[in-house]
């Protein structure tokens, strides 16, 4: 008769907060004969609890009856065998081998798997139609268990968002925790409450150590404080940084709970972050640009230049000096050492690409019958706003264009609202900012694939830089500002090109690139449509001021293929040009008798701050005769 063992296994976060432990490893292991089945059967588990180490491991296996997994919920079972297992009932003792803990990355395991008894177990077996049946429950101490999780290096926040009035639980609310350092807070994550208000945030020992000597937290554990929104981003309690450092939040351990109880917000009397211009996009332009005077103004990590319109942001906060804030930017072109070419130059409105600068969030009157949302959201915009969106005030004077920030900070669910920027400031036209011409290669000409770019008499493009800062002020003062933020040098290039492509087969005109890019096919140009015989020579000329990357593929039958380039003697890193040829040992004799396409990538180093232009392409097909 089979003996069957049920049970479940979790562990104590807190006394209020438990977790399951799911996929973990049960053994069972009969006895040595060096202990006492009675003793170790009656002892209380904080006696037997025991981390084991290597040397205690290898003693037991040779004693091991069976092991399972636990599955989602830490529930087990074991369905032990007389014959196969050999096992008749008597007491085991039961290990948990464990290899990771809930809320553990791959990435983020920093300790090896361990392993522990819990207890020794006498079953009391009952039978139940064809088997001896049993079940056992236990949870583990939260002191024992939320020390191996500091082990693994994963810690853990179990809480609850309730209402402070009602006391009743607030479900779908949005929680972040953050770690209060002396020179930067550390995110710790984020979480939704589930229908009783309960939250559960797990996060590695890195989110608040990072071991770095600039950020490294001067206590042993993260100094936490919260913020609470709805789902749409409403705030519903937003905690000061300093209450981080209240005692019940200092130097907390690798398991906490909290409370946290929410009423109506008030606007936060912490003193305003101060403004700030730092990036062009998603580059900080003192650390991800060669942003001296004297230095390139291209991006640090793949060379590129700033084209079409580019995103200025940074620190955005709604006062200065406590009272409303209102900024615009100037830019000023300078030459390859950085000096002056002209005067700064406020950027007017023309020059500003419609840009969202953040969401204000208010009630919806049409809330519930309408609408089943309670708040409403506005995008805040600067530029011409679309039907729902809310025009940021512009304030024109003699010093130019100045843009007010949103001021809304009632509460998200009152008729007025709460504005929240998200740092972006404006997303400057690049292109509006001198005479970017485009490069007429067509005619005279036109320009011939395998000829350099200069042959037509055009004198090759050239980066342009500029520097970018912007300025910020009171409403109201109608004085020049102060300078909040200064990138020295970006290089700039919006230059556009019209090439004839291919003109003796299947002529195509690009009135608009931006770059060189072209292919052609000498054999057709020599010969029109006869086709392709014994050779096969690819003309190609790629030019621009931040070339890239350039390749020439050819697809058909048995494709595809790839080219060897052979650059001209004259080529230069921004003028590339030559010709092509099957890569060896490959001849035109192994094609066979069919259509082809030969294709050119060229890579353009350019970005907005925050995407690329695709490779540009050029091809033209051929017959293999």
């Amino acid at each position: 008769m089979p003996f069957i063992f049920k049970g479940n296994l979790s562990a104590y976060l807190c006394l209020d907060c438990k977790e399951h432990l799911a996929f973990v490893t049960v053994r069972l292991y009969r006895l040595r004969d060096n202990q006492k089945e009675t003793m170790l059967a009656a002892a209380e588990t904080k006696h037997t609890i025991n981390l084991l180490d290597k040397k205690q491991i290898a003693a037991k296996k040779g004693h091991l009856i069976a092991e399972v997994k636990t599955d989602e919920n830490g529930n087990f079972t074991f369905e032990l065998n007389e014959k196969r297992e050999k096992y008749q009932g008597e007491a085991f003792e039961l290990d948990v081998y464990l290899t990771s803990v809930a809320g553990q990355s791959q990435e983020s395991s920093t300790h090896a798997p361990v392993q522990f008894t819990i207890t020794t177990l006498q079953p009391r077996w009952r039978q139940r139609e064809k088997a001896l049946m049993w079940y056992w429950t236990y949870c583990l101490p939260s002191r024992f268990w939320c020390r191996l999780r500091e082990r693994f290096g994963v810690w853990v926040i179990c809480g609850r968002v309730i209402d402070c009035e009602s006391q009743f639980p607030i479900p779908a609310a949005k929680v972040t925790a953050f770690d209060r350092d002396w020179l930067q807070d550390d995110e710790l994550g984020s979480v939704t409450t589930d229908s009783n208000g309960r939250f559960r945030i797990y996060y590695p020992t890195s989110a608040f150590q990072p071991g770095t000597l600039l950020d490294i937290e001067m206590y042993g554990g993260p100094d936490l404080y919260f913020h609470v929104e709805t789902t749409l981003g409403a705030p519903l309690l937003i905690e000061p940084a300093a209450r981080g450092r209240d005692p019940d939040r200092e130097n907390v351990g690798p398991c906490f709970c909290v409370t946290l109880c929410t009423e109506e917000p008030q606007e936060s009397t912490e003193p305003q972050p101060l403004p700030v211009f730092s990036h062009l996009g998603g580059y900080n332009y003192e650390d991800d640009i060669d942003s001296l005077p004297a230095q390139s103004g291209l991006t640090k990590s793949s060379n590129r230049a700033f084209f079409s319109s580019v995103r200025l942001n940074g620190v955005l906060p709604k006062k200065l000096n406590n009272q409303p804030m209102e900024f615009r930017f100037e830019t000023q072109e300078i030459d390859a050492t950085g000096a002056p070419l002209a005067a700064w130059t406020p950027v007017v409105m023309a020059r500003i690409a419609k840009t969202k600068i953040g969401v204000l969030e208010r009630r919806n009157p049409a809330f519930p019958i309408l609408s089943p949302n309670p708040i409403k959201t506005l995008d805040y915009i600067v530029g011409a706003p679309s039907a729902g969106e809310m025009a940021a005030t512009v304030n024109a004077d003699s010093h130019g264009d100045w843009i007010q920030v949103p001021q809304e900070s009632s509460s998200a669910l009152g008729p007025i609202g709460f504005f929240s920027p998200n740092g972006n400031m404006i997303r400057l036209i690049t292109a509006s900012l001198a005479a970017f011409p485009t490069i007429n290669l067509e005619t005279p000409g036109p320009l011939i694939a395998s000829q350099s770019a200069t042959s037509t008499g055009q004198a090759l493009v050239q980066n342009r830089h500029y520097s970018i800062r912007m300025q910020v002020r009171e409403v109201g003062t109608g004085i020049a500002g102060v300078v909040a933020g200064s990138c020295q040098n970006v290089a700039i290039e919006n230059s556009r090109y019209r090439t004839l492509h291919h003109p003796a087969w299947m002529a195509e005109l690009k009135s608009s690139a931006l770059a060189v890019a072209m292919v052609d096919v000498e054999e057709l140009i020599l010969n029109g449509c006869s086709g392709i015989n014994t050779t096969l020579t690819v003309n190609y000329t790629a030019a621009h001021p931040n070339l890239g990357s350039i390749s020439i593929g050819m697809k058909g039958p048995g494709g595809p293929y790839s080219l060897a380039l052979t650059p001209d003697g004259a080529a230069s890193a921004d003028n590339q040009f030559g010709t092509a040829t099957l890569a060896a040992p490959l001849t035109v004799n192994d094609l066979a008798p069919c259509a082809y396409i030969v294709k050119l990538s060229v890579q353009v180093l350019l970005t907005t701050g925050d995407w690329v232009p695709d490779h540009l392409e050029d091809e033209i097909a051929f017959c293999k005769t």
